[in-house]
């Protein structure tokens, strides 16, 4: 058994795929991310390849799978809306395309008016002040478009 202050032999490549295996176990990872962090822990950029390539091969990785998982549970369990997700979809290096026809499918599952009305009508009641709603909905990542329509059925009108 290693110990934590043990060096890690940058071009093991069955040590690599071993923490690339105990990344991807905790949580599903996109490409980035996984390569991001093999390279963390010390491994060779030409080995971390190798692994993120064999995982791609195996159907261990998937952007495709990772993009949509990951913006189903934000959206979901975090409520967070698209723009949110979006950005950080690319900050996880998920091409912007894929981002697209996720997004698009996602929207077409799940209401996403509902839940900026869920959520705004929980805040609005806190602080019954409509700008302050509209501005949390605003940082939570939704579209100015739902926003407008959340505030004006707040409103009543």
């Amino acid at each position: 058994m290693k110990k934590k202050n043990q060096k890690i032999d940058p071009f093991d490549e069955k040590a690599a795929e071993k923490a690339a295996l105990s990344l991807i176990k905790y949580r599903i990872r996109s490409e980035k991310e996984l390569l991001q962090r093999l390279k963390l822990k010390g491994f060779s950029e030409d080995v971390c390849l190798k692994i993120v390539d064999k995982f791609k091969e195996n159907g261990l990785l998937n952007d495709e799978i990772f993009a949509y998982l990951f913006s189903y549970d934000k959206l979901t369990l975090d409520k967070k809306g698209p723009i949110y997700i979006r950005n950080e979809l690319k900050r996880f290096g998920v091409e912007e395309d894929l981002i697209n026809n996720v997004l698009e499918k996602i929207s077409e599952e799940i209401d996403i008016f509902e839940i900026a009305t869920e959520i705004a009508t929980k805040y609005y009641n806190k602080t019954k002040d409509e700008l302050k709603t509209r501005n949390y909905l605003f940082r939570r990542g939704f579209e100015p478009d739902i926003i407008n329509c959340v505030i004006e059925d707040l409103r009543g009108d």
